[in-house]
């Protein structure tokens, strides 16, 4: 029973970080940049679907740059890592394997 709360939890922690992400990128950008971004509901199907993977993506589109391929690349890896230290964290105190 302990694994599939730390599943469920580890893939609610993969689509929550990434959609705070973005969101939070979303509140500083430019109207030019803004306008490029995703709407609402695409938004939220690329989260849902790809979780981590959808931060390069919306950095290439708002930025259209290498510099936003490497920021998204960047983020990208740093979520996967703290979804994984929140998927390690959470097994060692329930312990499971």
């Amino acid at each position: 029973m302990a694994e599939i709360f730390v599943i469920t939890l580890a893939f609610a922690v993969s689509r929550a970080l990434p959609y705070a992400i973005v969101k939070e990128d979303l509140e500083g950008l430019s109207p030019e940049r803004l306008s490029r971004a995703w709407r609402d509901t695409s938004f939220l199907v690329a989260v849902i679907l790809f979780g981590p993977l959808a931060l390069p993506v919306h950095f290439v589109k708002t930025r259209r740059s290498w510099a936003g391929l490497g920021l998204g690349l960047g983020v990208a890896v740093g979520a996967i890592f703290c979804i994984g230290l929140v998927e390690a964290a959470l097994s060692w105190a329930l312990g499971v394997d």
